[in-house]
């Protein structure tokens, strides 16, 4: 892409007597403002799609719900080649860092390989399973007809889905984050565009109501993966893609899931305690009132959480190279400047929640209803955004350093003892609504933020092996 720079750039410079603070505040900041900039762009779309199936003619709370439970399977999905793309990561990292750059290359040929059979397996999973899986949601009938044709249109572009994701991911070990930012900046408008133009439409196309955000989704994600795929052979960042790579080598297969799998299995139940917290919502009323408000304030938090996950990957690359310098100093000072930049973004947004938030609740919904349920969630959540951004940004510093098997105990005793448990409780016990599911979920983050802060001031990860 115009303006990527052909190979890693040392924009950390180190000095016999430690590292320079100037010059490792700023290459924080060049690798997560691109980040940044792409997860505020791909918030947008999420806002966009809500907001078009909020404002349909007909069946609007189904259709929100609907795209809101559909998200929570496509985030199962990207936990598939997550997995992956967070072992890719690591060593790809590290191998730049010892300027190791047949073995980069070696490792990006390997993840793409795993990302395309995965995407085709799940892909034609999904769309044959994809009324079943939508059954599974606790959606009503409505939701769930809705759900299981916008799943089916997403499996369709399954393959270039997941090639797109971990190219993304392998160029981001090297370095490079301004990359994939400018393909998911492309991604995310003809996402737009297509959705409003096909639910709507725009330009002389058929109305499509609730399809057309489906197939805008489609379209954008074939796009970004032949984009990535051709980025990826060109070379970029010190990382190419040779066909011959791709052939099964399973010495760095069995190192990318040793890093990737804990990552993946974390992923994975962590998941499942979110969508059991889903289904527990999507049951509380026939009316899907209480879910629509759920998704709603699922999208406008994710206007403070996006930033965090941002400098989460620059944390997790800095301490990737850092350690593969064999400068662990380094990496801890990154991290530690990482979190200090993520947090103070999300802070301030958070106080935006509590003192604003009822005006993109308004804005989200016609419905007065969901727009109070949705201005009580963000509320909440604006007091516990320090120990949020302590979660996302710990962790990824610790995933980026191989130390992912930890993180994926700490976090599972979290999501599932105090979130999934919790949750069952305050509904069915103490039969209480929306306002007290989120509180359960704030204070959930904030135990699971102090347990990634206390295994990163432990320092093991420091001398971990991948």
């Amino acid at each position: 892409m115009p303006g990527a720079p052909k190979s890693a750039p040392h924009t950390v410079e180190d000095t016999p007597h430690g590292v320079r603070s100037e010059n490792l505040w700023r290459a924080v900041l060049v690798l997560a403002l691109p980040v940044m900039a792409e997860q505020i762009l791909h918030m947008i779309v999420g806002l966009t799609d809500t907001y078009l199936a909020n404002h349909l003619p007909e069946d609007s709370h189904a259709a929100t719900a609907a795209v809101g439970t559909i998200t929570y399977i496509m985030w199962f999905i990207g936990l598939l080649v997550g997995a992956v793309g967070s072992g890719a990561t690591a060593l790809i990292a590290r191998a730049r860092g010892a300027r190791h750059r047949s073995l980069a290359n070696s490792v990006t040929g390997q993840a793409v390989g795993a990302a395309l059979v995965m995407g085709f397996i799940v892909g034609l999973v999904g769309f044959v399973f994809a009324p079943q899986l939508s059954h599974l949601t606790g959606l009503p009938p409505s939701g769930e007809m809705y759900a299981a044709t916008y799943l089916r249109l997403l499996c369709v572009a399954m393959p270039f889905t997941m090639l797109m994701f971990v190219a993304n991911a392998c160029l981001r070990g090297a370095g490079d984050t301004l990359t994939p930012a400018v393909v998911m900046v492309v991604v995310d408008v003809v996402n737009m565009v297509a959705a409003f133009s096909l639910t709507r439409g725009w330009f002389g196309l058929p109305v499509m109501g609730f399809d057309g955000i489906a197939i805008g989704t489609m379209i954008a994600y074939v796009t970004g993966g032949l984009i990535q795929a051709c980025v990826l052979l060109r070379g970029r960042a010190g990382v190419t893609l040779y066909l011959h790579r791709m052939r099964p080598h399973w010495h760095t297969l069995k190192r990318l899931i040793r890093i990737g799998l804990p990552a993946g299995l974390e992923g994975a139940i962590a998941w499942g305690a979110n969508f059991g917290v889903l289904i527990i919502i999507n049951k509380i009323d026939l009316s899907s009132v209480v879910a629509s408000a759920h998704v709603n304030s699922v999208r406008i938090e994710a206007i403070s959480y996006l930033p965090g996950m941002a400098f989460a990957v620059a944390a997790a690359t800095l301490v990737g190279q850092s350690l593969g310098m064999n400068r662990p100093d380094r990496a801890r000072r990154a991290a530690f400047i990482s979190y200090a930049i993520g947090a103070s973004f999300m802070t301030a947004l958070g106080v935006c929640f509590i003192t604003l938030g009822q005006y993109p609740a308004r804005w989200m919904t016609t419905d007065p209803a969901v727009a109070e349920l949705t201005r009580e969630c963000l509320f909440r959540t604006g007091f516990i955004q320090a120990a949020f951004a302590a979660s996302l940004i710990f962790s990824g510093a610790l995933r980026g350093a191989g130390d992912t098997l930890v993180v994926m105990i700490l976090n599972l005793l979290s999501t599932v003892l105090l979130r999934l448990l919790g949750v069952l409780f305050v509904v069915h016990v103490m039969k209480g609504g929306l306002p007290e599911i989120w509180f359960v979920l704030c204070a959930e983050l904030c135990v699971r933020g102090l347990l990634a802060f206390t295994r990163f001031q432990n320092g093991a990860w420091a001398t971990r092996k991948i």
